[in-house]
């Protein structure tokens, strides 16, 4: 498990990884100032990443007096544990209460998006 401060690490990341070819400690600065209003020291961060390393989530590469950071767990992956661990712990293990609670949180029309897709489901 991550931290609240790994996992918004990880998902800027992810977010870089979308666009650019290679990924400095400057590059997730500014990504989480822009997407998150968070502002770091380099020293920070880099604390950080030294963590999302150790737990083998992320890759740096030396390249000079250059860091560059790769992921080494894809975001589905990790969604997809998160859901699995959410179901666990809040739901008892029940598909269909975590499903229940999480309805009673969207608006009516992402309620009929759901329908449509349940639909499709069973096709």
């Amino acid at each position: 498990m991550l931290s609240g401060m790994e996992n918004i690490i990880m998902k800027s990341i992810w977010r870089l990884e979308k666009t650019e070819k290679r990924i400095t400690v400057y590059d997730i600065i500014q990504s989480l100032k822009e997407n998150y209003e968070k502002k770091y020291s380099r020293a920070t961060i880099r604390t950080y990443l030294t963590k999302l390393e150790k737990k083998g989530f992320i890759r740096l590469k030396w390249e000079g007096r250059y860091s560059y950071i790769s992921s080494l767990v894809k975001e589905k992956a990790y969604q997809k544990k998160q859901l699995e661990n959410m179901k666990e712990f809040w739901f008892d293990d029940s598909l269909s209460d975590m499903i229940c609670a999480f309805t009673e949180t969207i608006s009516p029309e992402e309620a009929e998006e759901l329908k449509d897709l349940v639909d499709k489901l069973g096709d």
